[in-house]
């Protein structure tokens, strides 16, 4: 799952010609009108210098072609790791070839930055051979002095070397044919590259490079990064001197490189290439070492890492914590840092439904990090599914290192499945976990037969009724589809199998298992070379060891003879794999180690130590020999130190040079001027006694000069001993002025030529900033490249600008096309000025270098003339682009019904294709909200939901882009206007009553009508409640019907049916009528049949008789009933005055089966009366006295009521 990233890559490629002895004069012919620069950067137009560089190259590849030994046969695929210490070579014809690497060369076409040739590598590399220095591909000591970086420390004996400094063809090309045995996810190689970079910017897109990648056996790249030299890169180390004006850039400690390979199956070939390049013009060189494929030596790279931890949550208790670790890129002294990391949990529609930048570890010690997911973070912790990734930024600390950038790097899936999957997690208790099946692969085809089933007891524990099925894919496991059914022998590669756990048919669960097909590959590493004696193999780490031959059991074991030794090297599973190599006969000694010790501030003399073994030395090439490993005291000057063994081998010459005291060279920062006139600032950075930032002539104790002008600036610093260091150039920029404009006189028949410049300016440079005049005007000017800048009052320059400057007669006319393409024709333009231009070969001549309306498919032979017969070669001119037609596009105007009437409408634009333009399906169209828009392709202003577009009358114009199949593009104007539907005024509800019909109207004026019920009138009367509907239209003059539709309800009514009336009663003024009912209908209540109320309930009452009315709202009827509220007096009198004489119950002769009892304070019963009757005071005749008494009431309804009243006399 992990990820690696690189610095640089980019992603151009050209197929060009590679090496071969057959077509040696056919390259040269393909590069004979090719740009091309001397090692001074300096444009080679000359005829005769350019013949000097074309018979170098020739040269050049005649003799790879003599030293090298081409390849009848492709390369064989082996094994990954094989050879990859680039220590095995084999002898053909008497000459030793390393094994598996093959080698090519040639020149991809401009722009060639990180580019490549499509060639295949056949030439085998020579084993190291000091007088072959023009070999584009090599095998070089691993303790190489480099120009530049000095010795190379590479691995065991020999390490590659692809492309040299004083190379013609522009790149070697390094491939080997492979193919993994054991589930390998990375390739890894460790590199050094030196690359002269190029600040002018007639190099962009051309500087040298070195380059990686792996081809799939499709020819697809799997895998690549770029590595390209800048200055601001703090990752390099900078030359302290220029060549050509130009800076190099190295790696003095080895690279990491890691490319991914995890995509490609065990057992199929793949190509690994190594690409080292020159820039585009040839003059600047880049070259670099690779060594030791599969074993990293290096803890810098250019390139990060991120991994997540396996996940396998199925129904996880929330919160869970995602975790996972990294690695940091690290190169030339500089670390990044985490700028930011970034996990996204995406659902089963690969939607992120979640996001964080904020983890809550992050641990730049342990390298881990882990977030904390909620159940909030996830929108469905009931059935949902959900796969996690995260990705991390990098950024480095120091300010002026603003050519460094480190790539983020992602990891986007914790484990194969989903990550996290709420799966059956109610009542439905099946805890799983993952498993991993081994076998090792005993016929070595990358498959074997496993028995799925022995995963059961490690995946879960064991319970009654579980079943298990094991599916190809996490869709037939989900589906429970296509089951795998011979399980038990189950033949599989290195992959994934889903198995199905089922508990019973609502409870089940899904996890997935990784079988792993083992395969290792041993192989030895060490000097293959016993000339000094023994030399030590060491094999490829596994848990034990057996030695052929010596029955050893060490992993390294020490051997003295030429012979072929094989190892068996078993893993920690148990798999078992072979791996042999063969010393050669070898009379070479391997390049002597040295230990050089130079001349100090204190002493004038160095002294140079042999450290590797042998029995002879020889300091001066092998003039004379000495016993003695060391010599001292040695003057300034050129040392070869070669070795004699004991067993009669010599080694190549190693030139040492002893040079005066110079220590190294200082570390600095600098800040640029950011603007014309502006200052700027060097800081030195190595602690010292002294500084000097104008090459010693002064000294200061300040390690910081501020207030620079613009320009290069020698640094040094001085110890407390005197001892003064080389001198580092720092160049502050002063290139803010835009690149000179000029007017070029070509030489021509022996009349020199001119430039002139004419952008104003201070000085004039014609030769790159050397030299400066006044005069904007060079004359007398022969063929050649002139590169010109200019200066302004305050120092600033321009970039440097190249001017070539060609003899008329030895030389070809440049021109330019501008093609032609969508209603437009190609134009030819001369631009070499002459007096006369043709097109023709010379048959008819104008004065106008322009030729117009041009199609395709016809060559023009173009040639200029100066005065009466100077004239240039005839180049030949193709115009190979043709007159495209562009889509015959109409504007359309349309109105549209607003459907709602609410001022806007959703527009399917698609709809109006076929107006815009005819053939519509030929067409592709995609639909803006401008002009430029369209006509620009400006995607801010694309309306990507066209099918579903809202417009308005304010805004009801598009602009539609139509395309054709060539590409050419017309845009039409697509204009709306909206008119109003048509406005129903009716209800959403109307009543019916019962037994009776409604009339519907839909209200006069409109075109037509159609109800639900088939009737097309303007009103219907409806005898049946439901759900009905009525479409109305409005014809337009010169526009569409527009109709609108409501839909309404008929619901039945009828009048109310009182089932009861509840009284609270027997108080003066605080009675209650309660009224219950029934009906279809919604009703209102009244006591007076005038004011009504939706209440049922009448409070505060009277004693009295009331009328209860029920009115159906509806209209469909009001029903009534009678209501008794009594009461009784709290006292009587009767003394017969004609006042209160009797006691009665108020209002009670209206009701019927109405029985009072009256009794005294002693309970005795002295009345009893009905509805009509009242008492007046006496018992049997006799007068009863004034006092309190007690009453029953008994109503027919059964109800009691108890009170008393007083009787006063």
């Amino acid at each position: 799952m992990r990820n690696f990233t690189t610095l640089f890559c980019l992603l151009l490629f050209a197929t060009v010609f590679g090496q071969n002895n057959d077509s040696t004069n056919a390259y040269l012919a393909i590069q004979k009108n090719r740009k091309l620069e001397d090692r001074h950067g300096r444009r080679i137009t000359d005829s005769i210098q350019r013949k000097a560089f074309f018979d170098k190259a020739k040269s050049n590849i005649e003799f790879n072609n003599k030293r090298s030994l081409r390849s009848v046969l492709a390369q064989t695929a082996v094994p990954l790791c094989t050879n990859g210490t680039f220590e095995e070579f084999e002898t053909v014809a008497g000459t030793n070839y390393l094994k598996n690497f093959e080698y090519t060369f040639g020149d991809p076409l401009n722009p060639m930055q990180c580019q490549n040739i499509y060639g295949q590598a056949n030439t085998k590399i020579a084993q190291y051979n000091p007088t072959d220095t023009d070999l584009m591909a090599s095998t070089v000591p691993s303790n190489f002095i480099d120009e530049f970086i000095g010795n190379i420390n590479a691995f065991d004996q020999y390490t590659l070397k692809i492309n040299y400094k004083e190379s013609t063809p522009t790149l070697g090309l390094i491939q080997a044919k492979r193919f993994k045995t054991n589930n390998e996810s990375t390739l890894k190689f460790n590199y050094k590259a030196v690359l002269q970079s190029i600040i002018e910017s007639d190099h962009d897109n051309e500087q040298p490079f070195f380059k990686a990648r792996v081809i799939s056996n499709t020819g697809a790249v799997v895998s690549e990064f770029c590595l390209i030299g800048n200055p601001n890169d703090c990752t390099f180390t900078q030359a302290p001197y220029l060549e050509g004006n130009s800076i190099i850039l190295y790696n003095p400690n080895w690279q990491s490189g890691i490319l991914d390979i995890s995509g490609i199956p065990n057992n199929q070939e793949f190509t690994i290439e190594f690409i080292a390049s020159r820039c585009g013009l040839n003059g600047h060189f880049g070259y670099a070492y690779v060594d030791d494929i599969c074993l990293l030596h290096s803890n810098e790279s250019l390139q990060g890492s991120i991994e997540l931890d396996p996940l396998y949550k199925i129904c996880p208790t929330l919160p869970l914590s995602i975790c996972g670790s990294f690695n940091l890129p690290n190169s030339g002294g500089l670390n990044a840092i985490v700028s930011s990391v970034t996990l996204n949990v995406r659902d089963e529609n690969n939607n992120v439904v979640y996001s964080s930048q904020t983890p809550t570890t992050l641990d730049l010690i342990t390298k881990r990090f882990c977030f904390e997911l909620t159940a909030a973070n996830l929108p469905n912790i009931t059935t949902g599914s959900y796969n996690v990734g995260v990705s991390m930024n990098f950024s480095i600390v120091q300010t002026n290192c603003v050519g460094t950038t480190f790539a983020s790097v992602t990891d986007n899936d914790a484990n194969a499945g989903w990550d996290i999957w709420f799966l059956n997690c109610t009542n439905c208790p099946l805890p799983l976990q993952t498993a991993t099946l081994t076998l090792c692969d005993t016929n070595h085809n990358g498959s074997e037969f496993f028995n799925l089933s022995n995963v059961n007891t490690i995946i879960t524990a064991p319970q009654p009724g579980l079943t298990f099925s094991y599916y190809n894919s996490l869709t037939n496991a989900t589906n429970n589809t296509n089951p795998i059914t011979a399980f038990v022998n189950y033949e599989s590669p290195t992959g994934t199998v889903y198995v199905r756990v089922t508990l019973n048919p609502t409870c089940y669960k899904i996890i997935p298992i990784s079988l792993l097909v083992k395969n290792p590959t041993a192989t030895i590493s060490g000097i293959l070379n016993v000339c000094s004696g023994s030399t030590v193999l060491t094999a490829s780490p596994g848990v034990s060891y057996l030695w052929s031959g010596s029955l050893e059991t060490t992993q390294s074991i020490s051997v003295t003879a030429n012979a072929t030794y094989s190892v068996t090297v078993t893993d920690s599973d148990g798999c078992a794999s072979n791996g042999s190599v063969t010393i050669l006969p070898n009379s070479v000694a391997p390049l002597p180690s040295l230990t050089v010790t130079q001349p100090t501030c204190s002493s004038s003399t160095g002294s140079i130590q042999v450290t590797s073994p042998a029995s002879e030395y020889s300091f001066d090439g092998g003039v004379t020999w000495g016993t003695n490993s060391t010599m001292s005291n040695l003057p300034y000057g050129t040392y070869s130190v070669r070795v004699r063994t004991a067993a009669g081998c010599t080694s190549y010459n190693s030139s040492v040079n002893i040079v005066a005291f110079l220590s190294s060279f200082p570390n600095f920062t600098s800040v640029d001027p950011i603007s014309c006139g502006d200052l700027g600032s060097i800081t030195i950075t190595s602690t010292a006694t002294e500084y000097s930032f104008d090459d010693g002539v002064t000294w200061t104790t300040n390690n910081t000069a501020n207030n620079l002008p613009s320009g290069i600036y020698l640094i040094r610093t001085k110890d407390a001993f005197g001892c003064i260091s080389n001198f580092n150039s720092v160049h502050l920029n002063s290139e803010f002025l835009d690149p000179p404009l000029y007017i070029k006189d070509n030489p021509f028949c022996g009349n020199l030529g001119s430039i002139i410049i004419t952008t104003p300016a201070v000085s004039y440079s014609f030769d790159g900033g050397n030299t400066w005049q006044t005069s904007n005007t060079l004359s007398n000017l022969t063929s050649g490249s002139y590169l010109i800048k200019i200066k302004n009052a305050q120092g600033c320059t321009s970039p440097n600008t190249y001017v070539y400057l060609n003899d008329l007669e030895n030389s070809y006319p440049e021109y330019d096309i501008d093609d032609a393409g969508c209603g437009t024709y190609a134009t030819l333009t001369i631009t070499t000025p002459g007096d006369f231009y043709s097109f023709d070969g010379g048959t008819t001549w104008t004065t106008n270098p322009v030729l117009s309306n041009l199609n395709g498919g016809t060559n023009y032979q173009i040639v200029v003339r100066k005065g009466a017969n100077c004239e240039s070669y005839t180049q030949n001119a193709y115009i190979n682009t043709y007159y495209l037609l562009l889509p015959a596009t109409n504007d359309y105007q349309t109105t549209l019904c607003d459907a709602l009437n609410d001022g806007s409408e959703n527009v399917d634009l698609s709809l109006y294709n076929s107006n815009i333009i005819a053939n519509a399906a030929n067409f592709s169209f995609s639909y803006y909200a401008s002009a430029l828009a369209a006509d620009t392709a400006n995607s801010s202003y694309l309306i990507s939901n066209f099918t579903n577009c809202n417009l308005s009358n304010a805004n009801n114009t598009v602009y539609v882009r139509v395309t054709s199949s060539d590409g050419c593009h017309s845009v039409a104007v697509l204009r709306f206007t909206f008119i109003d539907s048509p406005r129903i005024t009716m209800e959403d509800a109307y009543p019916l009553c019962e037994f009776r019909n409604v009339l519907i109207q839909a209200g006069h004026g409109f075109d037509s009508y159609l109800w639900s019920t088939t009737q097309t009138s303007n009103a219907i009367a409806a005898t049946v409640p439901g759900n009905y509907w009525v479409v109305v239209t409005e014809d337009h003059v010169g526009a569409p019907t527009c109709d609108s539709r409501k839909d309404f309800t008929i619901f039945l009514s009828n009048p109310a049916t009182i089932t009861f009336i509840e009284t609270v009663d027997w108080t003066a003024h605080e009675n209650t009528i309660e009224v219950f009912v029934t009906g279809l209908g919604n009703y209102e209540y009244s006591l007076d049949g005038i004011q009504y109320q939706d209440s049922n309930i009448f409070e505060n009452l009277y004693p009295g008789i009331y009328q209860v009315f029920v009115k159906d709202k509806n209209g469909c009827g009001i029903v009534d009933e009678e209501a008794l509220l009594l009461n009784y007096p709290q006292f009587f009198t009767p003394n017969g005055d004609g006042y209160n004489d009797t006691w009665y119950i108020k209002f009670s002769q209206f009701e019927q089966k109405f029985d009072v009892k009256i009794f005294d304070r002693y309970g005795k019963l002295l009345k009893v009366m009905d509805s009509l009757d009242a008492w007046d005071g006496t018992y049997n005749g006799r007068l009863m006295p004034s006092d309190d008494y007690w009453f029953y009431v008994t109503r027919a309804d059964g109800k009691i009521h108890k009170g008393h009243f007083a009787m006063k006399r």
